[in-house]
């Protein structure tokens, strides 16, 4: 497979600030599911929920504050795969539904480091309990035809990734509900990247 899209110029700094492409536990299973529920909660979709096009079934969330706190311990979790510091740009997180697919892309320059990680399913006949909603990307930075790898999430479970520069997608999904978040930094480096630092709405 050969990705064709745009990719951002700032990917051309991963050769100096190397994020790789890996399967990642930060959490538990357990603590998936708390958190899972809050995606779930009637206050917070009121309150904290968006519509988005592309995603016709399901709520979206931009940064919302019951995922803060875990945040701030993936953050922690992921520095011991990196060699430099990380500032916080944002996270989201959408509540799929019935249909809702990833179409492949590349992501913005205040998503150098990537984490997407899984909070829970809500099943049906078609994606049975123990099932998985892959997550799919080239490691190759889309320079050439690749085989994808791929990231069968269960709660607890993510891929770290270079957000910029590895394409990335997933396929219809055929589940009732799925709670994903994306959690995403910038290094540390005024000069380079401090353009990208906080809200990327207004930013990068």
């Amino acid at each position: 497979m050969r990705y064709t899209g745009q990719i951002h110029p700032i990917s051309a700094e991963y050769r100096n600030f190397a994020v790789p492409l890996s399967a990642i536990r930060p959490i538990t299973a357990e603590q998936a599911g708390a958190l899972y529920a809050e995606f779930k909660n009637p206050a917070n979709i009121r309150q904290f929920g968006q519509k988005e096009t592309p995603y016709p079934a399901a709520v979206c969330y931009y940064s919302p504050p019951f995922l803060r706190e875990v945040y701030a311990e993936i953050g922690a979790h992921i520095r011991r795969f990196l060699s430099f510091d990380l500032v916080e740009t944002y996270y989201y997180a959408r509540l799929y539904g019935p249909g809702d697919e990833l179409r492949i892309h590349t992501d913005r320059g205040g998503c150098f480091v990537s984490v997407s990680l899984c909070f829970g399913y809500d099943y049906s006949p078609m994606f049975p309990p123990g099932s998985a909603w892959p997550l799919m990307a080239l490691a190759d930075r889309g320079k050439g035809p690749e085989d994808p790898v791929s990231f069968p999430f269960q709660p607890g479970d993510g891929m770290l990734y270079p957000g910029c520069s590895a394409p990335h997608w997933r396929e219809i999904f055929l589940g009732q509900r799925c709670g994903q978040a994306f959690f995403h930094w910038v290094p540390k480096d005024d000069r380079l990247f401090g353009e990208f630092y906080g809200d990327p709405k207004k930013r990068g």
